[in-house]
């Protein structure tokens, strides 16, 4: 496993301190636009009622331009600020103010009313208000002009006070959320510190459920927690299971090995010297007998908790396991068919689980029943497939079919081995949601059914 740098609360502190200082930037960002524009336009009002009394004052008298400009006209707009003002007849010429203040005239619209413009003079950016007022003169131009011109600074340091005073309240906010921020995340991550506490407390053999009171986005984790720990309880009573039978079903085979071998040892007739020798022989392989079942026990319970399923032809895989049960040959003479459809019988199953059962079921089948008769069916009933042994054996008792599903079920007969058989075909029809029947059909024969759902 992977274990990242920073903590889940170090990265959401980080990630909620990021969000909130771009948020504040854009904030500034965006004061710092909208109060350099609304100081503009404060301003730009103020210049615009300076220049009109200055227009105020012109009047034409005696065929000349006249003018009285008024001292608070011309007074400065603020103490950080320089103003310049000019006044022009309709002739071009200055009559009043700064001869050198001669800014472009945007002629065609003082018909219009103030006209305000950018511009610099004398090395400073400043901003120009410009009203012409006619005169009865006759002519291209009959305008007289008055223009008003005063630099930026009180505009620019109004924005600049105005953002810092708001940058700090910003900044205070934005460290008083961001406390709040790493107290609510504390809060909001105490679940997953409780379920860590829970699990640390436990004996390494405690599996049972986590029983935390956690809230909804966290539940999933608790569930998904809480089947991984039941899938694990399983998986250790399954070997707990597995290491019990193995235990108790081979302490009396190899018991009665050792046996053998003492009596061998000691024993000086040639003749009991084989007899013991030959029930050495019949030990040995009713014991590898056992272990082989044991083997495939567990490994049948083990893959019906882990193994995939996947579409298997079951026709196909009927065939060739009869192939290899036949291969060594039967002992006696045996009438053998097998009838299942030509087309692909495909079920959701783990092929390797599947063909133990069945290869089970036809050991059985073949050592302890079918005098004369093995007849394998697979027959389609609505969605199931149902995959039929039948032979003309005795057959189990009803009164034992629910106890031969069970390992190491009691036997007649004097059958080696752990009577195991069965039980695997029952653990893998569990595993695979199927059923093992029992039956006896029309004509009496005994038959053994595996049903399986059909795969969509």
């Amino acid at each position: 496993m992977k274990v990242a740098k920073n903590s889940l609360y170090t990265r959401l502190v980080t990630r909620t301190g990021a969000i909130l200082a771009i948020s504040a930037a854009v904030s500034l960002v965006a004061i710092w636009l909208a109060t350099n524009y609304a100081a503009s336009q404060a301003y730009d009002r103020i210049l615009t009622s300076k220049v009109l009394q200055i227009a105020g004052s012109i009047w034409y008298q005696n065929n000349a331009v006249n003018v009285d400009v008024p001292i608070a006209a011309i007074s400065e707009l603020s103490p950080d600020d320089k103003t310049f003002y000019a006044v022009l007849d309709t002739n071009g010429r200055t009559i009043a103010g700064d001869i050198n203040f001669r800014p472009d005239i945007p002629w065609n619209a003082l018909k219009n009313g103030p006209v305000l413009i950018s511009g610099a003079y004398e090395g400073h950016p400043v901003r120009i208000a410009i009203v012409g007022r006619r005169m009865p003169v006759a002519g291209p131009r009959p305008w007289a002009v008055a223009m008003l011109a005063q630099t930026t600074n009180a505009r620019l340091s109004f924005a600049r006070d105005l953002t810092a005073d708001t940058f700090i309240v910003i900044l205070v906010m934005g460290i008083l959320t961001i406390i709040a921020a790493m107290f609510t995340l504390f809060q909001a991550l105490s679940p997953l510190k409780r379920i860590e506490q829970s699990l640390r407390k436990r004996d390494p053999l405690e599996l049972s459920p986590l029983s935390l009171e956690v809230p909804a986005e966290i539940r999933t984790l608790v569930d998904t927690l809480n089947g991984f720990m039941r899938r694990l309880a399983a998986h250790q009573a399954t070997s707990r299971r597995v290491i019990a039978d193995a235990a108790h079903q081979l302490r009396t085979p190899v018991t009665a090995l050792l046996s053998q071998m003492e009596l061998l040892s000691t024993q000086a007739d040639e003749n009991r010297k084989r007899a013991h020798l030959a029930r050495l022989q019949v030990l040995t392989r009713e014991l590898g007998a056992l272990v082989n079942q044991l083997i495939h026990h567990a490994m049948v319970q083990q893959r019906a908790q882990t193994a995939p399923h996947r579409p298997v032809d079951l026709a196909e895989l009927v065939k060739v396991q009869m192939t290899e049960a036949l291969s060594g040959g039967p002992a006696r003479e045996i009438d053998v068919s097998v009838g299942v459809p030509d087309t692909p019988c495909i079920v959701d199953a783990d092929p390797t689980t599947l063909r133990e059962a069945i290869r089970n079921i036809l050991h059985n089948a073949l050592q302890y029943g079918a005098p004369s008769l093995l007849r394998v069916e697979l027959v389609r009933r609505s969605r199931y497939w149902e995959l039929r042994f039948i032979d003309d054996g005795p057959g189990i008792p009803p009164e034992f079919w629910r106890q031969v599903r069970k390992p190491f079920s009691t036997r007649s007969g004097g059958r080696g081995g752990a009577s195991l058989g069965l039980a695997i075909a029952q653990e893998v029809m569990t595993g695979h949601r199927g059923r093992l029947q029992f039956a006896f059909n029309e004509d009496g024969l005994f038959m053994v059914v595996l049903i399986f759902r059909a795969s969509r």
